[in-house]
């Protein structure tokens, strides 16, 4: 929110990573596990295209091709992802947002060529 008290739309949380990553040139799907605390993952691609799914705890194979895909991500572009649920949270024990509200624990991105993705995490200990 501004000070205006308007939602503030397509602009960089105010807060720190909780975790930053960069694969340069990958020729296969990255599958990445996130957080006990992560909500929100920020992805951004330089010079290509990426498919990016969510990989539910249950999936050994885990890997994008071109009809299992969640999302586009045009080349030179950020995109913000709020994570999903994808299954009814276990609430038993101490543990992070992310397990506790039942929350994708992996996602996965593949490129269509030559290119780099980038990807931040959000979440409870940052107030995103």
């Amino acid at each position: 929110m501004g000070d205006n008290q308007q939602p503030i739309t397509e602009a960089p949380p105010p807060v720190r990573a909780l975790v930053s990553r960069f694969i340069e040139n990958a020729a296969t799907s990255s599958v990445i596990s996130v957080t006990h605390d992560t909500t929100a993952v920020e992805v951004a691609t330089t010079g290509v295209f990426a498919f990016f799914r969510w990989v539910t705890t249950g999936d050994t194979q885990a890997s994008i091709t071109a009809t299992n895909f969640d999302h586009v991500i045009p080349p030179n572009t950020v995109r913000r992802f709020i994570i999903p649920i994808e299954a009814i949270a276990n609430q038993t024990s101490v543990q992070g947002l992310n397990r506790s509200a039942g929350l994708f624990q992996r996602y996965a991105w593949s490129t269509n060529g030559a290119g780099s993705v980038l990807s931040t995490e959000y979440g409870k200990n940052n107030s995103y």
